[in-house]
This record gives structure tokens, sequence and C-alpha cells, in this order.
């Protein structure tokens, strides 16, 4: 590195300016490194063996996609790096609704999502939330591309309630 580099980042630093951290290339170690220097708190908050193992790996995931910025930016990408696939699923537990059974009017009703997507998304200073996007297919409607929040995922019934009800899910898109 030369030393005009150190000197634009001391400067940064020392004006305040956050530095830009380019999660895609770094591997779990490093994320792990710059998760402990960036996040004061997190050896006490969290009681885990501080290896990169795909435990620790969700485990530090989860708690740091509670936040915004760089700190949801990490955790995303060690949950994404502890994942077969790289492909995202909310943790078992979550549930931001108190539906969780389709009623057998629901499991008929609804439409088909296929290919669908899942995204953990966040913008600015509001927390993440889960969006689930894909065609809507439906013998009564027009085929259409959909985006909605994701309230609760029904693994064993393959099916997602979100601000639109109950959809049924097709094949999943590649991640």
């Amino acid at each position: 590195m030369g030393t005009m580099t150190l000197a634009l980042r001391r400067r940064r630093r020392s004006l305040g300016v956050p530095r830009r951290i380019s999660t895609e290339g770094m591997d779990r170690e490093s994320l792990i490194c710059e998760v402990i220097l960036l996040d004061l708190d997190i050896e006490a908050a969290l009681d885990v063996d501080w290896q990169p193992t795909d435990e620790t790996c969700r485990r530090v995931g989860w708690h740091l996609v509670k936040n915004t910025g760089t700190l949801f930016q990490l955790g995303r990408r060690l949950l994404e790096l502890s994942t077969p696939g790289g492909a995202l699923l909310p943790p078992p537990e979550f549930q931001l609704c108190r539906e969780t059974e389709p009623t057998v009017e629901e499991l008929v009703a609804a439409p088909m999502l296929q290919p669908w997507s899942l995204i953990l998304f966040h913008s600015g200073s509001l927390p993440a939330f889960w969006k689930l996007g894909g065609i809507i297919y439906h013998p009564e409607h027009d085929v259409q591309w959909v985006w909605t929040r994701l309230l609760y995922l029904h693994r064993a019934k393959k099916m997602a309630r979100t601000d639109e009800g109950w959809l049924k899910l097709g094949k999943r898109m590649s991640a």
C-alpha cells in the first residue's frame, strides 16, 4: 500500500468519514475480524468460539443483520457464506404474524409463486426485513411479477405468508 493511500485513510478516519468495506471478496476469518473491530460489544454479547465455522458465522450473522449499514452487510455476507449455495432463508423461529397455518380455503385459493427469490433487504436507517419476489400464477388473475414482505415461511407446506396473503412456493431461483 502506498504512502498516499495510508495518508488518505488516516485523513478520512480523522474526519469521521466511515471507510468503505467490500465484503464480497472477504473470507470468513477476515469478516469475523472486521466484525470484532467494528462492533466493540459483540464479544460480550455472543458466547461463541470465534473460529470461522458455519455455526459461528450463522450466530454472528443473525446478530449483525439487526443493524444497518456496514454491520448489516457483514452479517448478511457471513450468513451467505454459512449457507450451502448462498441462498438465504430466515431462521426457523422467524415469525412476524399470528397466522402460521393456512386455512383450507387459503390453501386452495393461494396463487403459485414460481420462480421465487427471497432477499434480506434493508435501506437507510430501517431495520432489515425479508422480501419475497417472483412471478404469480393464478387462474383468475394475470401473470405478474411481485415483490412483497415476508411474514412467515411454512417450510413443510412450501407456503409463505406475506403482506398480500398466503402464497404457494414453486421452484426457487438459483442463488
